[in-house]
């Protein structure tokens, strides 16, 4: 039974229950079809019939964000989560919505939580790690992404974001390790990906140098 079926099994008898079911239903549809406006109106409808929906909270706020309304986005994902308090999914979406918007803090919590609720998940490391990126956090942000390597040693994603966060620390040689294992890997794209920000990185330390000295010679000049 799909998840699909098994929403509309538990609401089987009840008439204005069925139809809350079947406008999800067309919600789901028309979303998997991009067309995020209409599925809005049907989850919409979902909700005025029956507010306790979590599902359609989740999708509802899945439909924002596609449009880019991320306040909307995070309001319908705090719904869904407040239905259903430890469903993993609503928080991570929630997390993510955070992400989008700046709110760092907030997302970090979110993603924590969902850790908490499936702690063997590495896309939900993946999250965690790019959580305390965000807010500086990098001896965390390592930790994450090197308990993620220990369930995927060849996620490229991994490697990559490992490596700006050493480029952050100024660590160049492990940067330069990171880029080296995406090539060995055969993650072309996202080594040179990688390989441009240290390049970019070189450029920008060696113009702050330059600067310095420049500043200094003029001191000096006097």
């Amino acid at each position: 039974m799909t998840l699909r079926e098994k929403i509309l099994d538990k609401f089987v008898g009840r008439d204005s229950a069925i139809e809350a079911g079947r406008h999800y239903e067309r919600g789901m549809d028309l979303a998997s079809e991009g067309l995020h406006d209409e599925s809005v109106r049907e989850f919409k409808r979902t909700l005025q019939i029956d507010s306790d929906f979590a599902e359609a909270y989740l999708g509802l706020g899945s439909a924002y964000h596609n449009l880019g309304q991320l306040q909307k986005a995070v309001e319908a994902y705090q719904e869904a989560t407040r239905i259903r308090p430890d469903w993993v999914e609503a928080h991570t979406q929630l997390g993510l919505a955070y992400d989008g918007s700046g709110e760092f803090l907030k997302a970090l919590r979110m993603h924590t939580k969902a850790i908490r609720l499936k702690p063997n998940d590495l896309e939900l490391r993946k999250n965690l790690g790019l959580a305390y990126f965000n807010i500086g956090s990098y001896t965390e942000a390592i930790k994450a992404y090197k308990q993620a390597l220990q369930m995927d040693p060849n996620d490229g994603t991994v490697h990559y974001y490992l490596g700006l966060v050493y480029l952050d620390l100024e660590d160049k040689d492990s940067a330069i390790e990171e880029q080296r294992l995406l090539k060995e890997l055969g993650h072309d794209d996202i080594a040179s990906r990688l390989l441009d920000e240290i390049d970019r990185q070189t450029w920008r330390v060696s113009r702050q140098r330059e600067g310095v000295d420049g500043v200094a010679g003029c001191r000096l000049g006097r």
